[in-house]
């Protein structure tokens, strides 16, 4: 029987010398550079083997990958990578993986490695040791490396083991509230349709207490008969938002469900028990509400037991990076383009912007990007015309008139670099300068472009 294997690479040339080779008797080789443009061949065919070149380690797990994890014939993986899996991509393909080897190995030994891994196609067998390399945290955690991020991460880990201790998530507007309380629910081994976000805005009492806790009965004061939110989702993720804005009677109400875990349907005597996890989320201070806006105390400090608090994006910029990184990968995955990377100039504006609108900012800044990109780099102007007028005047405001003249010298080199795209010809020109002093300059002061 013949082993159908596919070579997945955007490098092929790196393995020039294996695929000069003839296959082995029984076996065929098929090439591919780009699997998601070709995501209907791939989907549509069965192969045995898939030997994927992750030169560029994936960030953002391509949808193809997804649908032929839902196959349920005997396939194996074999990936060629210098750097650890995600434990997102080894937990979505678990026995499936035969092994992760090194780029240096692959092209020394891969041809040896092929007919191991037809031994155990053959027997349809899974093979029981297969990394050679360590998995790292994928989408299953916060993206980052700022200690806050890790100290986070551990937390969402301690915080999951509890089937129904509530929680209090606090950060700014974008900083990633709603995914921090997603993978809480999700480390629970809870499935996505037992997880329900509730916006506390813009409803009265009434309308609240029916909705959390069930109407028995059509109401004329909690309205039509439906079961609460709190019984519907027994045993899974209450989600409140913005809970500042909770009514008073109802933040009373679900003080004593957290405290006891069971509560009166509004209107009648019947009790009803539930394990609901209820985590509430706000962009803003509430001990204030507590002083100042009547927020009960006492539902503050049963949530406030296991409180997080997410950083602005500004306050860890060394995250931007590889932030950037995982929605470039994300998006050239939805949109089926292949722009490589972000030159440096562009991250050098990322890195200096303020993201007010922190994550999900830098997440549509990023998707618009890849849209309107021409070539295979995001380049400064990709990026909206508001995130370079706000650098500019705000690196202008910070540091004029409150720095040396060869300070002032390298800011306004790199304005001028920032303004003319990173042409060097052109800053020159607006400099006064050749090319070669621009260069020296450049040097002298660590301008990157």
């Amino acid at each position: 029987m013949q082993t159908k294997i596919l070579f997945i690479s955007d490098h092929l040339s790196d393995f020039s010398e294996f695929l000069k080779q003839e296959p082995e008797f029984g076996q065929s080789l098929e090439m591919m550079s780009h699997p998601e443009a070709n995501r209907r061949h791939v989907y549509q065919n069965y192969y045995d083997l898939f030997i994927i070149d992750l030169k560029e380690p994936w960030l953002a797990i391509p949808p193809w990958v997804y649908e032929q994890a839902q196959h349920h014939y005997f396939f194996q993986v074999l990936f060629i990578s210098d750097e650890p899996i995600s434990q997102e991509l080894d937990q979505l393909l678990s026995v499936r993986i035969f092994k992760v080897i090194s780029r240096s190995a692959a092209q020394d030994h891969l041809k040896k490695i092929l007919a191991e891994i037809s031994s155990f196609a053959d027997q349809h067998r899974f093979t029981t040791v297969k990394h050679s390399s360590p998995v790292t945290q994928g989408m299953n955690a916060l993206i980052g490396a700022h200690s806050s991020i890790k100290g986070i991460n551990k937390f969402i880990d301690i915080v999951s083991r509890t089937r129904s201790a509530p929680c209090l998530i606090r950060g700014e507007l974008g900083s990633g509230k709603h995914l921090c309380a997603e993978l809480i629910h999700q480390k629970n081994g809870l499935t996505p349709e037992s997880l329900y976000t509730k916006s506390c805005e813009n409803i009265t009492t009434n309308e609240m207490l029916g909705d959390l806790f069930g109407v028995e009965g059509d109401n004329e004061v909690y309205g039509p008969r439906r079961k609460g939110l709190l019984e519907t989702y027994s045993n899974g993720t209450l989600i409140l938002k913005d809970i500042e804005k909770l009514p008073l009677e109802v933040q009373n109400k679900l003080l004593l469900y957290l405290e006891n875990h069971v509560f009166m349907v509004p209107g009648s005597k019947r009790i009803v028990e539930s394990q609901t996890r209820v985590i509430g989320m706000t962009s803003h201070n509430l001990e204030w509400f507590v002083r100042h806006q009547n927020f009960n105390s006492g539902l503050f400090y049963r949530l406030n037991a296991f409180e997080i608090i997410l950083p602005p994006l500004r306050e860890r910029r060394d995250d931007i990076e590889q932030l950037a990184n995982y929605f470039l990968q994300y998006y050239n995955n939805q949109l089926g383009k292949e722009i490589r990377s972000i030159s440096p100039v562009t991250l050098q504006m990322m890195r200096e912007y303020n993201w007010p609108g922190n994550i999900t900012e830098l997440k549509n800044i990023m998707e618009r990007a890849v849209i309107i990109s021409s070539s295979n780099q995001i380049l400064p102007e990709d990026l909206p015309d508001n995130l370079q007028n706000d650098l500019s005047m705000r690196q202008s405001s910070e540091y004029i008139g409150n720095c040396t003249l060869k300070e002032l010298e390298r800011i306004h080199i790199h304005h001028v670099l920032l303004r003319t795209k990173g042409n060097k010809s052109k800053a020159a020109e607006v400099l006064d300068i050749s090319r070669t002093t621009l260069r020296e300059k450049m040097r002298i002061y660590s301008i990157e472009v």
